[in-house]
């Protein structure tokens, strides 16, 4: 009877240990294929960075001009290593808090790629409140290996009256890539 229950107890961890290495080897064998053929992670899986030049908050006392030269801007820049896949850059504007007297069409936003002299988008604040969200860039294909995008806030002078000056805005961008649609590329 000893003899038994020894190859029953031998019996069980046998099996126990081949249920063990097949779950191993299987799990192992998951994560590797998600790893390589997963797209639909954030930032192509660690091939892509987003940096921040100037932080992510645009905070300030807007000061009217006729120009956007006394901006408050932040940058950020996407970099794809040399094995990146294709991506898309996305960038919001939230808004923690602004004066009621800047939610005009006199209060822009512009964004500009690079050194580039014309911004890819634009618009107003007309109509925005305290915690709101502006799609600034979406779906932006990057093409380079670096990618600066900077965002510019300023008050028109020549649009606004004096009531609005010195009035503030509390705000940060939130920038993200994530790996291109076959559609897009």
């Amino acid at each position: 009877m000893a003899k038994k229950s020894i190859n029953i107890i031998v019996l069980v961890v046998i099996v126990a240990t081949v249920c063990l290495l097949i779950f191993s080897v299987t799990y192992a064998w998951i994560l590797a294929s998600r790893s390589t053929n997963d797209l639909s992670n954030t930032a192509g899986g660690g091939n892509l960075d987003i940096v921040y030049q100037n932080g992510q908050d645009i905070t300030g006392v807007l000061k009217p001009s006729k120009d956007n030269t006394t901006a408050l801007s932040t940058t950020a820049t996407i970099r794809k290593t040399q094995d990146s896949v294709d991506a898309v850059a996305t960038i919001n504007l939230n808004v923690t808090s602004i004066s009621s007297e800047l939610a005009i069409s006199a209060f822009k936003w512009e964004v500009y790629k690079d050194s580039e002299t014309v911004a890819i988008s634009s618009g107003t604040f007309e109509g925005v409140v305290d915690n709101s969200v502006i799609n600034l860039v979406d779906n932006y294909l990057l093409t380079t290996t670096d990618t600066t995008f900077t965002i510019k806030l300023w008050l028109n002078g020549d649009e606004s009256d004096g009531s609005i000056v010195n009035k503030s805005i509390s705000a940060y961008i939130d920038a993200n890539a994530v790996n291109a649609p076959s559609s897009i590329n």
